[in-house]
């Protein structure tokens, strides 16, 4: 990644900290099929697995709109009572509601501090597993927020296929079809300001992703990357109004023979959650089933199987998390699993 800038600003620690460099993205041009613009992604994507994406473009479709006004649905839904929520608690990965405490924290042996609501790629219409009344009520506001996120996703993936030189079923685009069931979902997270939660409960643990891209949208600070220029440190990951912050997930890294760079990442708990709660809004695109590719530990596996083994360590313990390359996709090696987690016990 470019060069670390450190902020004296009393956001989010109250003292200091680093914030990482990341390349932006100008959606616009990756529409018009700019070949420099998509070499940029490219290059993003093998170097920093992270990256900006400019939404205020007008082939944007006001997207960033749309994700406010879901937004101030779902935090409205949020602050209802804990037994309302868990009514849509369906033990889904990709539906309903996820309470606070079911994963591993950002700290040894603490338990995760937030809680979601996901909303499956066709959940909007499920009968099984129905979402909560004040979605369903404003389906034509989340249809559109999800359709217009995939089509910022698709674009994204179209791009890395013209910029790695791609053709036919190679196409990273080929394996996400609107046509064929996937793990795909929009996933609303709160994470609960301190007077709201349980002090064991910090952040979400450092992970990579599952998706091809995860496609998020945050206003508060909260997420870090691991550092660049300092061994066992992180930098924070700087929110701009109007930007998505996407990322390169462990499926397009295993699709892509490697090349592109899923990256560890977290969130902690900041100064600012003392008084108010955190919310970001993550669109996890996913391949269709029965996409398989080699994983970090070199088997043929289906996406499927990824998505369940992967979620089932998400819930283990720290303990269980280190014994294999499973929560952090190959990037940790279990030596330097061990070595960094000696380091790493301090406090948030």
């Amino acid at each position: 990644m470019p060069v670390r800038v450190t902020y004296n600003s009393p956001v989010p620690e109250g003292k200091p900290f680093t914030v990482a460099q990341l390349r932006t993205i100008n959606f616009g041009k990756l529409v018009e099929r700019d070949p420099q613009e998509a070499a940029k992604l490219l290059e993003a994507g093998e170097k920093d697995g992270f990256f900006y994406l400019d939404l205020t473009t007008p082939a944007s479709k006001g997207l960033w709109k749309d994700y406010t006004a879901c937004l101030e649905v779902l935090k409205k839904w949020f602050d209802t009572p804990l037994e309302e929520k868990t009514q849509y608690a369906y033990g889904s990965d990709v539906q309903g509601y996820k309470p606070i405490g079911t994963q591993t924290g950002a700290t040894e042996k603490s338990k995760d501090g937030f809680e979601t609501l996901r909303i499956a790629q066709t959940g909007l219409a499920w009968q099984n597993q129905p979402l909560p009344a004040a979605v369903l009520d404003q389906s034509t506001l989340f249809n559109d927020f999800i359709d217009k996120t995939r089509y910022h996703v698709i674009q994204l993936l179209s791009s890395f296929s013209d910029a790695m030189g791609l053709e036919g079923d190679d196409r990273f685009e080929r394996k996400h079809p609107d046509n064929r069931p996937s793990h795909t979902s929009m996933t609303f997270h709160r994470y609960n300001k301190l007077g709201a939660r349980d002090v064991s409960n910090v952040g979400h643990n450092k992970h990579t992703d599952i998706s091809s891209i995860a496609f998020l949208f945050a206003q508060q600070w909260g997420l870090q990357v691991p550092s660049t220029t300092s061994e066992n440190s992180w930098d924070y990951v700087r929110t701009q109004p109007g930007f998505a912050i996407c990322n390169v997930g462990d499926s397009l890294r295993f699709l892509s023979g490697f090349r592109l760079r899923s990256v560890l990442h977290r969130v902690v708990p900041t100064v600012e959650m003392e008084q108010t709660h955190r919310y970001s809004v993550a669109y996890f695109t996913r391949p269709v089933d029965g996409t398989t590719f080699k994983d970090s530990e070199g088997r043929i596996i289906s996406i499927q199987d990824w998505f369940e083994k992967k979620f089932d360590i998400y819930r283990a313990s720290h303990e269980e998390q280190r014994k294999n390359t499973m929560l952090t996709g190959g990037i940790e090696d279990a030596k330097a699993r061990a070595r960094i987690h000696l380091r790493e016990e301090i406090q948030i």
